[in-house]
């Protein structure tokens, strides 16, 4: 693997009147930044993954990053997904040499049967949000955005359950502790949002969205007490301002 690009929207900056900078994560093989927590979940316990395997349960992205990341180290790997997640995911989960276990579409359902297969079959446990290993991995993206960008910078970082941000936070509070860190959540799916409210962990009732990736019931224990330390606050975006960023960055920044 090797560090993402960060380069200035002109567009962006243009319509906002200051200098508005891109992580481009989406440059990564499976087009996600999840690759970066599967690898380092997987390496810290390589013996146990190569002898037993590996599970997860995902939408989609990290389905398709714990396949890939598997395939590369040579690790089989039991992916569990929901029955309605996205067929284009599912393929490419596959495609990658995932092996995907379909389940009913619940996240009690994608849970259980997660833990059923971790338990008869011994293999390590991947978590999409909530592990030290994966938090650890995403602050990589903290360190280095530091390195890329010399002048203070308020960071934006989506947030779903919770595995990115916090890693992200606790690196840019380490190296550059004057940046400022906010989340985006999308405003079908806050539990985030309504955790820092309400000042503990809630659960909601996850919707459909274009962020299919990002529906999860609760912030997860580990990442959301970080989320309190170090973030200022969340805002919620809703479905039509998704798909306006969507073709903004299509077509003014030739992103996607």
């Amino acid at each position: 693997m090797h560090p993402t690009p960060v380069v200035e929207s002109q567009h962006l900056s243009s319509v906002l009147g200051r200098k508005v900078f891109l992580k481009l994560e989406s440059m990564h093989s499976v087009g996600a930044f999840k690759v970066r927590p599967v690898f380092n979940s997987i390496l810290a316990h390589l013996d146990h993954a190569k002898e037993a395997g590996v599970v997860t349960n995902s939408s989609g992205n990290f389905a398709q990053a714990v396949a890939y990341a598997a395939s590369t180290l040579g690790v089989d790997a039991k992916i569990v997904m929901m029955c309605g997640a996205s067929r284009f995911k599912r393929d490419r989960t596959a495609r990658f040499g995932g092996n995907v276990v379909l389940c009913a579409d619940s996240f009690e359902d994608r849970f259980a049967t997660t833990q059923r297969i971790q338990r008869e079959e011994g293999r390590l446990l991947v978590h999409p949000f909530n592990s030290v290993e994966t938090i650890a991995a995403d602050g990589t993206i903290g360190l280095e955005v530091s390195r890329q960008v010399e002048a203070p910078c308020d960071l934006f970082v989506p947030i779903s359950g919770g595995g990115l941000i916090p890693g992200t936070a606790l690196a840019i509070k380490h190296a550059r502790p004057e940046w400022r860190i906010f989340g985006a959540q999308a405003a079908a799916n806050p539990a985030t949002k309504l955790s820092l409210e309400a000042g503990r962990p809630v659960r909601s009732t996850p919707s459909p969205s274009l962020a299919d990736a990002l529906a999860v019931p609760a912030p997860g224990s580990n990442a959301f007490p970080i989320i309190q330390r170090h973030v200022e606050s969340v805002a919620l975006v809703d479905e039509r301002a998704m798909a306006s960023a969507i073709r903004a960055l299509a077509v003014e920044d030739k992103l996607v």
